[in-house]
């Protein structure tokens, strides 16, 4: 994390994708999706930083030329795609949550809860945390009476905790959770930031 400040103000701001969060990413993929209208490059990099702050539109309007130019090497992450985790479950509060283990059997229930959701986005990114609600569910270790191993199982699917889980998984690290998301988004809910061209002459 990068610390600075402005006045007597403090702000943190990731610097390497492992302190990023399902929220913050979530709102990076959407800035991403909004570039050409957001046209200046300058304009874009200040939205940039705001949303790896967590910040409020115009809270960095204070901001010098010098501090934009500083903050703007420590967002050169962005740039490179991940490589995300290819994990089977996560650990919230002391409760297990568990992938599926073939994305390729979803049930009706969850494919069809996944397609109306995503149609009633504003923007592509917006499906992933819902996307992540449906499929990471709480589970918990089972004995394969055949093999003697334990494997994770699911919990079967409902709607009821769907709004929940989803603000729970918005605050945790999205390295861990975007694997599986992506056999869904194809490739769309993926962005690489590109700021290159967005950093202001001081």
């Amino acid at each position: 994390m990068k610390e600075f400040k402005i006045g007597k103000q403090e702000f943190r701001m990731p610097t390497e994708w492992k302190e990023i969060t399902l929220a913050t990413y979530v709102k990076m993929a959407e800035l991403d999706e909004k570039k050409e209208d957001i046209g200046m490059p300058e304009l874009y990099l200040l939205k940039v930083i705001e949303a790896l702050c967590g910040v409020e539109e115009g809270d960095l309007d204070d901001l010098t030329l010098d501090m934009v130019n500083e903050l703007s090497e420590s967002v050169g992450f962005l740039k490179e795609e991940p490589t995300w985790s290819n994990t089977k479950h996560i650990k919230i509060e002391d409760i297990d949550y568990v992938f599926p283990s073939d994305l390729n059997k979803l049930t009706m229930g969850e494919y069809i809860s996944i397609k109306t959701l995503q149609d009633a986005q504003s923007t592509k990114s917006g499906i992933i945390p819902y996307i992540l609600a449906i499929i990471l569910r709480p589970g918990k270790l089972v004995l394969n009476e055949e093999t003697g191993k334990e494997v994770w199982k699911q919990d079967k699917f409902n709607v009821a905790n769907l709004e929940w889980r989803k603000e729970l998984f918005m605050n945790q690290p999205v390295f861990d959770l975007m694997g599986p998301v992506t056999f869904f988004l194809n490739g769309s809910g993926t962005f690489t930031t590109n700021i290159k061209d967005s950093i202001p002459e001081a």
